[in-house]
């Protein structure tokens, strides 16, 4: 780079103008700065909300022939704390393997048979914070168009250990969100990070309205990421797009407002 001939222009700027200028070279930088330390903030904030889930089950399938033999099976997956109450939010199709069965061959014996109902009947759940807490819960209501499905803790267990839920209040949510906004998604790391906090900072690439409203966002990377605005106020929760009863393979973060209507009819249903 010739200095020389940087340092001789930078002279002959008037003063307003060489503010200007220093202005346009140094304000991205401060600008990242600040948005990596309102991200850290949020996590920091709503760290605690952020729940491991497992479920286990047996998957019940009937056919056009014989009934397949019950399954057992056991999921683990993020979910969401969005109430004082403790109620939980998951993506229905991690913790339920009956979604998409139906219509589907499989082998019995040397028989395929096409499969025509399918169930998932949970038979424990069981829910970690992070703070070397563990609760019991229950399957109180599934969407399985909208991929969603909500868990209630225990409250006899949850007295009994003096539990206060800390959650994502969906009652701020970021009603003008946009295509460009700068978002933040939080989960947790694998169990060989210890399930530790982290985050993902992007951008919403695009915002689907259906009956209910997603948004495509490139921090909403699996299900059960809750995705923030960059001021701090929830966007939604990440799900799988279900097509046609069946799983896309598509992720997208489920409005907050849609989300809140969902919960109220679940707490209702779980009275």
């Amino acid at each position: 780079m010739n200095t020389s001939y940087f340092h001789s222009n930078m002279k002959s700027l008037t003063p307003c103008l060489l503010g200007l200028v220093l202005a346009a070279f140094f304000a991205p930088a401060n600008v990242l700065a600040q948005i990596e330390e309102q991200a850290r903030q949020i996590l920091e904030e709503n760290k605690s909300a952020l729940v491991v889930v497992t479920v286990q089950s047996t998957l019940e399938a009937g056919t056009t022939g014989d009934p397949l033999p019950p399954r057992e099976q056991q999921r683990r997956t993020l979910g969401v704390t969005i109430g004082e109450d403790g109620l939980i939010m998951v993506s229905n199709s991690a913790i339920d393997a009956s979604v998409g069965l139906e219509g589907q061959q499989a082998k019995r014996g040397e028989e395929v048979v096409t499969i025509q109902t399918a169930k998932s009947v949970f038979t424990e759940v069981e829910i970690s914070y992070g703070d070397t807490t563990l609760l019991h819960g229950k399957v109180i209501r599934q969407d399985e168009e909208a991929d969603v499905a909500f868990i209630m803790p225990d409250k006899a267990e949850a007295e009994t250990l003096g539990k206060t839920f800390d959650f994502i209040d969906l009652s701020e949510f970021a009603a003008t969100a946009q295509a460009a906004d700068q978002v933040i998604g939080l989960s947790r790391a694998s169990g060989v990070y210890g399930y530790m906090p982290i985050m993902t900072i992007g951008r919403i690439s695009g915002v689907f309205k259906t009956d209910r409203t997603y948004f495509v966002t490139e921090a909403g990377t699996a299900q059960g990421i809750p995705v923030f605005t960059i001021d701090g106020n929830p966007v939604g929760v990440t799900v799988v797009r279900i097509i046609d009863g069946k799983p896309s393979g598509v992720l997208g973060t489920l409005s907050a407002g849609s989300i809140q209507i969902m919960a109220n009819l679940a707490r209702e249903a779980g009275e």
